[in-house]
């Protein structure tokens, strides 16, 4: 049933939010002008939104690998990584194992993307190779459960409902709004100025949707830690959460968006 509520629910917060603008902005004459009504305008708004969802969800797996500089395990690698990734997708009953890849960063980190399980990616930092054995199958536990569940590839889709061409626009903006006090200032991170520019970006063009996209996620989060704190009791959650609550105080607050804006290589299909 959440697989159909929560896109239902983030479209409509989406098509809300942008009527409301539309009418305090007055925007209505402006449309009847171009020879749009107002119900034509919102209807290809919902398409397009929708539109943006399911394109962000089909390349959730290939963008996530392009933005991050995942290196994909080849088939046939051996690697006691790949090794456990194996054995927990047989434990929550996946068919098809998930592509399992490295990304530099100190940190430590694991993420799952991907629009379905068959065509999904599990990524870890070189931060979390460094973790002892036991701790890396906890938190891959937890995160194979999230891709399992479904979860990863509905926050994904309903993500991408939010972030329609004019955010994305927003986003690009932010980037070049960044670089460009990066090289006015002599600062060595544009972090600051481009987080603003997003954060108002999304309040102002998707809040309603964002709300039900940012419930998605904490509900995603409480699930991987529930199926954690079960498998393997709560010391060993309190410890995981330390860990990565430690890494993401020292990342950088970007989406995949302006991630792939600052990727170090081309984008490729994988």
């Amino acid at each position: 049933m959440r697989f159909i509520l929560y896109p239902l629910a983030t479209t409509l917060g989406v098509v809300l939010t942008a009527m409301f603008w539309t009418s305090v902005l007055g925007a209505q004459s402006a449309l009847l002008s171009t020879g749009l009504s107002l119900q034509t305008w919102l209807l290809l708004y919902t398409l397009w939104a929708l539109a943006s969802g399911v394109v962000a969800w089909f390349l959730s797996r290939d963008i996530s690998i392009w933005s991050t500089d995942t290196v994909i395990f080849e088939a046939g690698d051996v690697d006691p990584l790949v090794d456990k990734v194996k054995e927990l997708a047989k434990v929550f009953g996946l068919k098809t194992d998930p592509q399992v890849g490295i990304y530099p960063s100190p940190e430590v980190n694991v993420f799952s993307a991907g629009p379905w399980p068959t065509r999904s990616v599990l990524s870890v930092s070189q931060g979390f190779l460094k973790l002892d054995p036991e701790m890396q199958t906890t938190l891959l536990y937890a995160e194979v459960s999230k891709l399992a569940s479904g979860d990863t590839a509905l926050l994904v889709f309903c993500h991408g409902i939010t972030h329609g061409f004019v955010l994305y626009l927003a986003r690009m903006l932010a980037f070049l709004l960044g670089t460009s006090f990066r090289q006015n200032e002599g600062s060595s991170s544009s972090t600051i100025p481009e987080i603003i520019v997003s954060a108002i970006a999304t309040l102002f063009l998707t809040f309603l949707g964002t709300l039900v996209v940012l419930r998605l996620a904490f509900t995603r989060h409480k699930q991987g830690e529930n199926a954690l704190e079960t498998r393997f009791g709560s010391a060993a959650l309190a410890k995981a959460k330390e860990l990565l609550n430690a890494a993401g105080k020292n990342e950088e607050a970007y989406d995949l968006f302006t991630k792939a804006l600052k990727a170090r290589r081309s984008f490729r299909f994988v």
